[in-house]
């Protein structure tokens, strides 16, 4: 957990000149703001692997699996009943609407399927999702369709459902999902939401050594906003040597 007024105070400390004080003029539900909007873009630099995107990914790198393994959640907790929604494809659906906590990347799923007397068997799903345009390939490609005996197939994501997909001799029944969920809000006592509701302290639940990358996004963001060039240029600095 990272305290919520630690992150509060090293924001004016980063912006600010501190012999002068200069640039400390920001209302504290804007710096609100701008830390669940630093966490969010925090969570998605560890899975594209880092300040500049590639295509390492969150499984590149031991460290970065350990920076969000707080917001990992496991497969038991979340079976997911699957309905068949396209015969032609053989083709079987999932909601991810009513997932709680929220969904917001995912990491690896499996399925239980029935074949004959064959039933609840595992049937393990390939670990990158499937671009739509190809699925009509995997379908009728000999090394890439589905196979109860080889227990493997693989699933596409689209409006929030997840698919996946039988040659057509086995049932795919529930879908045990491995996603990343949205981190908690950041908030502090001392204002009125939008909503009307009172602010309350809300700690980010992120482990703590991730406090200062958090930080630099976060100040480089206002410091744009405010036109503290010489903090967005001293962020800029910080966030590159972070990883």
């Amino acid at each position: 957990m990272i305290p919520v007024d630690s992150l509060l105070y090293k924001i004016d400390q980063k912006l600010n000149k501190l012999s002068t004080n200069e640039y400390q003029q920001i209302q504290l539900e804007d710096k609100i703001l701008a830390l669940n909007e630093g966490q969010i873009k925090l969570v998605k630099q560890k899975l594209d692997g880092g300040p500049t995107p590639s295509t390492l990914g969150l499984d590149a790198f031991r460290k970065r699996y350990e920076d969000l393994q707080k917001l990992i959640e496991n497969y038991e907790n979340h079976p997911l009943s699957l309905v068949p929604t396209n015969p032609q494809l053989n083709q079987f659906t999932a909601d991810l609407t009513g997932i709680t906590p929220a969904y917001m990347f995912y990491i690896d799923s499996y399925v239980l399927a029935n074949k004959g007397r064959c039933t609840d068997r595992i049937i393990w799903i390939n670990r990158e999702l499937t671009k739509h345009g190809d699925i009509p390939v995997y379908i009728n490609n000999t090394h890439y369709k589905p196979s109860f005996e080889y227990q493997e197939t693989f699933n596409n994501i689209n409006t929030n459902q997840i698919m996946v997909y039988s040659d057509g001799t086995f049932t795919p029944t529930t879908l045990y999902l491995s996603y990343l969920r949205y981190p908690q809000y950041i908030d502090k006592a001392g204002y009125v939401h939008f909503d009307g509701t009172d602010s309350v302290d809300s700690d980010c639940e992120l482990a703590l050594y991730l406090e200062d990358e958090l930080v630099d996004l976060v100040v480089e963001n206002l410091a744009m906003y405010t036109e503290n060039i010489s903090a967005v240029q001293s962020a800029e600095v910080r966030i590159k040597t972070n990883e």
